[in-house]
């Protein structure tokens, strides 16, 4: 079976026209139906604020000059949630989005390297240019999870505390693809990061969903918490990454979360809502917007989880879901609805469940699948660990059961200059062996990683119990 699939592109989603003020650096408009905006950004209103430093304040509410125009914290409980914790260094973000101003003061010393999905290129611990944000949303979503608290300076993040891997999936436009929103997830699991999020998305065809349904089987047995954005239509629109199982699906409501917001999408995939309406938050250059849609409603539930992994590293995907949804403040009923699913994120709630330990503490890794069906991998050629490997070698690897492959399954990885490199994949489901033919030659002395996730045995269903990983070098010719 030949691998070489066709991408299906994200698309923008939409705003109501009265939010689509667009300033200088913004993205200018809504492009065509094709591309996105991530889940849909009109562009954000530029503000100001000084800039000021105190030390943290006995009543808790932390000096930022703008907070008080950060209603949305106070709607879904975070200084109450700020009383318990307010975020580790330890607990990594991975952000897929338009990349991430890591020159902004709300991040120093918070951003570890990242990779920019769309050119293979990945930040080193000096130079994170790779994921530089040329376009602004990125920023915007960041800045809503971990902007710097209390430091006198513009806003709050949710959790002020924990780091951000930029992971950019998205070009200056807003735009990008489904294949490099996978090679984002596949990097970002592979380099320790248990918290994705992705305020982007757009529609699949069936063939295409089982085909990028793997990735996300693995991350979700590596124990990676995925949060995504609704989407803007303002209908009922099965949108993804949203739509994937095991994928946290975040609609959008009012600031003062009374209302779901007229332009957030309705699915039977909704977990929960969060404020999505004049979010004010970081932009790149040192800048503070205010910017609307289910883009900045799912920070709101990505911050929460990192509060959340920061009191209890174990907890699991299942149980993080369950916190979520117990502690919601219900908009409708029955639950879950389609406008709100289980209702109004309630920050503070879902973390004195975890720091009182009411919550279900199940493991961070999920479940091993059983060992006779969860398919396992060894390299045949090149040996792992093998040197001067011949420069036009093709490498062939076995599988232990017959296995659905998707997108971005197998991957070669040019550790030397940081690099993905494209490949030819073939499999043989008589023999059960891949082949992988790099379609450029290899440099010569450069180690290569060969990489697989995300594989799922074709009877069960059951993805890799692991990530497999395999080594080799070229030699000089």
């Amino acid at each position: 079976m030949n691998l070489s699939l066709h991408w299906t592109r994200l698309r923008h989603g939409r705003l109501p026209a009265l939010l689509a003020v667009v300033v200088a650096g913004a993205l200018a408009g809504v492009g065509p139906l094709s591309t996105v905006s991530a889940a849909g950004f009109a562009g954000p209103r530029l503000i100001d604020a000084p800039l000021h430093a105190f030390g943290w304040p006995a009543s808790g509410s932390p000096n930022d000059p703008l907070f008080a125009r950060q209603t949305d914290l106070a709607t879904i409980g975070v200084p109450a949630a700020w009383a318990q914790t307010t975020g580790d260094a330890s607990v990594v973000v991975a952000v897929l989005d338009t990349g991430l101003d890591a020159a902004n003061p709300e991040f120093a010393g918070r951003v570890v390297p990242g990779f920019n999905a769309i050119t293979g290129v990945a930040d080193s611990a000096t130079d994170f240019s790779p994921t530089n944000d040329d376009n602004g949303h990125g920023t915007l979503v960041s800045g809503v999870i971990a902007a710097r608290a209390n430091d006198g300076v513009g806003t709050a993040g949710i959790a002020p505390g924990v780091s951000l891997m930029p992971i950019k999936v998205l070009d200056a436009s807003g735009s990008g693809q489904f294949s490099t929103m996978i090679a984002g997830v596949d990097w970002a699991i592979a380099h320790g990061a248990r918290i994705l999020t992705m305020s982007l998305g757009g529609p699949l065809v069936p063939d295409a969903i089982a085909a990028f349904t793997p990735p996300f089987a693995a991350a979700y047995a590596s124990g990676a918490v995925v949060v995504a954005a609704a989407g803007n239509d303002g209908a009922a629109v099965d949108d993804y990454p949203c739509n994937f199982t095991h994928v946290i699906c975040v609609g959008s409501t009012t600031n003062s979360g009374s209302a779901v917001s007229t332009f957030s999408n309705r699915t039977s995939a909704l977990d929960l809502v969060a404020p999505g309406e004049s979010i004010v938050s970081t932009m790149p250059g040192g800048q503070y917007g205010i910017a609307s849609g289910t883009s900045f409603a799912a920070p709101h539930v990505t911050g929460t989880i990192a509060l959340m992994r920061t009191l209890a590293p174990t907890l699991g995907v299942d149980a993080i879901t369950s916190d979520l949804e117990t502690t919601a403040k219900p908009l409708a009923a029955p639950l879950p609805d389609v406008a709100s699913g289980y209702g109004l994120l309630e920050a503070g709630a879902a973390i004195e469940r975890v720091a009182t330990g009411a919550t279900s503490a199940s493991p961070v890794v999920q479940a091993a699948a059983p060992a006779a069906v969860a398919p396992r991998l060894a390299a045949l050629a090149p040996k792992n660990g093998a040197t001067k490997i011949w420069t036009r070698t093709r490498i062939v690897l076995s599988v232990s059961t017959p296995v659905s492959v998707g997108v971005g399954s197998l991957r070669l990885l040019d550790m030397t200059s940081h690099r993905w490199i494209a490949v030819t994949i073939t499999y043989n489901p008589s023999t059960g062996r891949f082949t992988l033919t790099p379609r450029v030659r290899l440099a010569t002395r450069h180690r290569f990683e060969v990489l697989a996730s995300g594989l799922v045995s074709a009877a069960f269903r059951t993805p890799m119990a692991a990530r497999f990983a395999s080594y080799f070098t070229t030699g000089s010719s």
